[in-house]
């Protein structure tokens, strides 16, 4: 085996440590009252967000079990996860403040604790057949990265992509361009990050300029706040390719 799994492995979980950390001081300062207000995700208020990222890291503890030989679901269904979440959002602001700190602290202190032959094993992520992702035991730190910075950003409580670690910043820029061009629903347009990214899709037009993180947020949660188009009626339409959350 070579060094690279490894290498990625520890990069993402010491990005994830910190990350993990600034979660939980954003839901700290947000207060009990703070908690029931929207979210980003369509439907889902800050506290249905928290309770996600706290039982998104429970269901991660079984990716891990699984890659190190015990064989288990990362949840018992997708029912059973959406009611859970349910369940977790009506608890009180403590319950979940202490919830996400006891969670995150968990999938960290066990991804650390992965030994060395897990990395190249694999674990199917999430319940869908049609959507159905395996990760390799090296991944998993960088999966719950993506989980834990996304969800702070769907607090709406003031961090943003720009403020997340600019390589993972740019990795899930390349991953959002790549489900577009892949997407036979996704409209033509180019890209134009302030980081000199050029990308084209379909016929090039129109094009929409902004920072990489804007971009992103664009992209991946429909917020056009931080990037430029020729004029508002000219920005595509992503609306059929949301996913959320």
């Amino acid at each position: 085996m070579t060094d690279a799994p490894a290498q990625q492995h520890a990069a993402d979980l010491a990005l994830l440590r910190v990350e993990s950390a600034r979660l939980v001081a954003t839901v700290e300062a947000l207060g009990a009252d703070g908690i029931r207000h929207p979210s980003l995700c369509e439907g889902w208020s800050r506290a249905h967000v928290i309770s996600h990222v706290s039982r998104n890291a429970r269901a991660m503890l079984n990716l891990v079990a699984t890659v190190e030989g015990d064989p288990t679901p990362m949840y018992p269904s997708r029912e059973e996860r959406d009611a859970d979440i349910e369940r977790g959002a009506a608890s009180s602001y403590d319950d979940l403040l202490t919830e996400l700190r006891d969670t995150s602290q968990q999938i960290v202190d066990a991804l650390a604790a992965m030994p060395e032959g897990a990395l190249t094993q694999t674990a199917q992520a999430g319940n869908d057949p049609a959507a159905m992702t395996r990760l390799a035991g090296a991944d998993l730190p960088g999966h719950r990265l993506r989980e834990v910075v996304w969800h702070h950003v769907d607090l709406d409580a003031g961090h943003t992509f720009a403020d997340a670690p600019p390589q993972a910043v740019r990795r899930w820029f390349d991953e959002a361009v790549a489900d577009l061009r892949a997407d036979a629903r996704c409209p033509s347009m180019t890209l134009r990050t302030d980081e000199r990214d050029v990308v084209a899709v379909g016929d090039g037009r129109p094009t929409v300029s902004g920072p990489r993180a804007g971009l992103l947020l664009w992209l991946v949660r429909g917020r056009p706040d931080q990037i430029v188009a020729p004029s508002p009626d000219q920005l595509p339409d992503l609306t059929p390719m949301e996913d959320l959350p």
